[in-house]
């Protein structure tokens, strides 16, 4: 199977939280969405892994993606050596997506700066024909060549490159964020307080939607920054 846009997240949640109004947006549009997240998120104050794996494959399911794949880096101290690099690799390799969304470049979390740096380096290396990967076949995986990667704006305010009218999709990306339960608001949860679990956040993200959505005339939008400047075949395409 191939992806019009691979959605890559250093824990599972990341990309549902900022980029999730994206992906259901061009789910409608009918292209074809994968995830993949670099880690389980195993050191994690709040939850463990097999309950965050399943929130993860239960959001996927909300948003209606058409795979979630979740590598084993490790949570915290993963890095760009050769062989996470070719991990990531080898899934770019196997989905041939269009477009990829990492993390953000500027982030509270140093995990999210780094998976941001790997990916962005996995994507080119992707695309070597010295560089080689194997499927889970055993055989030499082809080169792929991503037209852009697109870098999901968290929780630092950065200036954002690209916007995307997510307002008809706000409400599911929320719904999609509460099946992480342990880890945003759930009174049912008794695990200690983090900047995500407190009842404002939910606030605070549609907030931060509803802000960036008046920069461009709509309800609620989400950001995007790029390295290399998107081209328009038509300024009228424009909002």
């Amino acid at each position: 199977m191939t992806l019009d846009i691979l959605a890559i997240s250093a824990h599972p949640d990341d990309v549902e939280a900022a980029a999730g109004g994206t992906i259901l947006h061009h789910i409608a549009l009918g292209k074809k969405v994968g995830l993949m997240d670099l880690t389980k998120a195993e050191l994690s104050t709040r939850g463990n892994v097999p309950q965050r794996s399943a929130e993860a494959f239960e959001a996927a399911k909300v948003l209606g993606t058409h795979t979630r794949v979740q590598l084993d880096l490790p949570d915290g101290f993963f890095k760009a050596d050769p062989e996470s690099l070719l991990k990531i690799v080898t899934v770019i390799r196997q989905f041939q997506p269009e477009i990829i969304l990492a993390n953000a470049t500027d982030d509270r979390h140093p995990d999210h700066q780094r998976a941001a740096d790997m990916v962005v380096q996995a994507t080119f290396l992707a695309n070597l024909v010295k560089v080689v990967s194997y499927d889970d076949q055993g055989k030499v995986q082809p080169v792929w060549r991503t037209r852009a990667v697109y870098h999901y704006v968290q929780d630092r305010t950065l200036q954002p490159d690209l916007l995307v009218d997510i307002t008809s999709y706000i409400d599911r990306k929320f719904e999609a964020i509460k099946a992480y339960k342990s880890q945003f608001y759930n009174p049912d949860c008794f695990d200690p307080e983090t900047p995500i679990s407190c009842p404002s956040y939910f606030e605070a993200l549609r907030g931060r939607n509803a802000m960036l959505g008046r920069q461009i005339g709509v309800d609620y939008a989400e950001a995007f920054t790029v390295a290399r400047a998107p081209g328009v075949r038509n300024l009228l395409d424009l909002l």
